[in-house]
């Protein structure tokens, strides 16, 4: 198939560029939650895209593409947040950026959810609004599945005793 730019594709971009289409509105979220500002995000989203999209041929198996491209997008978030040379706080009070269609409504939740911190925000997000499983997750964040149960529990612990409290 030629591609937009005359370009051939091979089955391994059409996939990818699939997947990418489905799913940028989750991406975004995603990098979101680590950069908090809306351009800084949509550059990560695009330099990951160029990343993962020379790397495709390196890619044994796609079937796990939605980890393996999130993983690529964090990474490269993190990176740009140490080259940048500046905090990124997670005290955005427009949180349905980041829960646009989620399960919860309504801004208590919102509020209770921007005082974890970002690796348990994350978590929660992955888990409760994107519907990923525990060993998803792990594979996202690089973490042992008992890790991940840990903080959820961690998280959910804490958003209990902030709900008590308001």
């Amino acid at each position: 198939m030629i591609g937009g730019d005359g370009v051939f594709k091979r089955p391994r971009e059409k996939i990818f560029e699939a997947y990418i289409g489905d799913n940028k509105e989750k991406l975004f979220k995603i990098a979101y939650v680590y950069l908090k500002n809306k351009d800084d995000a949509m550059d990560v989203i695009h330099e990951s895209i160029v990343k993962a999209y020379n790397k495709l041929g390196n890619v044994k198996d796609l079937d796990n593409i939605d980890s393996w491209f999130i993983r690529l997008m964090i990474n490269t978030a993190i990176d740009y947040i140490r080259k940048n040379s500046r905090t990124v706080l997670l005290e955005d009070k427009d949180m349905e950026v980041l829960i646009n269609k989620s399960k919860v409504q309504g801004d208590g939740f919102n509020l209770l959810i921007e005082n974890l911190n970002e690796e348990l925000r994350l978590i929660i997000i992955l888990k409760y609004f994107h519907g990923y499983k525990i060993r998803e997750i792990s594979e996202i964040l690089n973490l042992k599945e008992s890790q991940v149960k840990n903080k959820i529990h961690k998280a959910l612990k804490l958003l209990r005793k902030e709900f008590q409290e308001e």
